[in-house]
């Protein structure tokens, strides 16, 4: 009987060191299960490795989630001095004692305002006055969906960024890391959302126009519906630049 009990713990244990699949929030701490991990400069096993890693290294996840290659990677935060990529397959959650040094506490950066904003907007999708998008248009997956961005700044954190490049931008590309979102554009998505339906595509996240504002946190994407001028007319009132991008509508903030 001890024998088993010892085996079924043990087997336990083992299931907890594979995260693919999984999208923790940015800033919570993750820790390697394995030996000779290779952290990697660029999510692909033909990129340069920046650090070997053992058991027990842990380090804070900097938000970027990618697949390729058959393997789900993880971005982590300072890896020998690098925002490096490891398989999802060598890594688990921890408590954010075991990165003590870069674990988030309290309100992050981003301040108590913010925090509380995103809370508002996130209680409004969960009562379906919001639908915050899970999902990019690229189909490519990773923590920066504009549902991640607002459930993150909630929970006292920065939002995610993608990671990936496209049409619109091949280099450098999205850049990945985390933003604080504006308080303004926060007001913004809220105050529309308290007097009618409202659907946000991305904040933060996706692959847009190289420089672009949604990577400093200020940009917001709305379906394009029957509240299209109120979308336009508001952002104009905030202070913000409003675009009508046909099936979208971008506003940008400048504070």
């Amino acid at each position: 009987m001890k024998f088993l009990v010892i085996c079924v713990v043990a087997l336990a244990t083992k299931a907890m060191a594979n995260i693919t699949g999984q999208h923790p929030a940015t800033g919570s701490c993750l820790c390697v299960s394995g030996s000779a991990v290779n952290a990697r400069e660029n999510h692909s096993t033909q990129s340069a490795v920046v650090a070997t890693l053992n058991n027990g290294d842990c380090f804070k996840f900097n938000g970027g989630i990618l697949t390729a290659e058959g393997y789900t990677w993880f971005q982590l935060q300072n890896v020998n001095g690098h925002n490096a990529w490891v398989v999802g397959n060598y890594l688990n959650t921890a408590d954010a004692s075991k990165c003590t040094a870069s674990a988030s506490t309290g309100t992050g950066s981003c301040g108590a305002a913010v925090k509380d904003l995103a809370c508002k907007i996130l209680a409004l999708h969960n009562s379906h006055q919001i639908s915050l998008w899970a999902q990019h248009p690229s189909g490519v997956p990773d923590n920066a969906y504009a549902l991640n961005n607002i459930r993150d700044t909630c929970n006292g954190h920065m939002a995610s960024r993608s990671h990936y490049t496209c049409p619109e931008c091949r280099s450098p590309g999205a850049p990945g890391g985390q933003v604080c979102l504006s308080e303004t554009l926060l007001r913004y998505i809220y105050d529309l959302g308290t007097h009618g339906q409202l659907h946000v595509n991305e904040i933060a996240g996706a692959c847009h126009h190289c420089p672009s504002d949604h990577y400093l946190g200020r940009a917001v994407d709305l379906h394009n519906d029957a509240r299209s001028s109120e979308y336009i007319s508001k952002c104009r009132a905030v202070g913000g630049t409003p675009l009508d991008e046909g099936n979208h509508i971008h506003c940008s903030v400048h504070s």
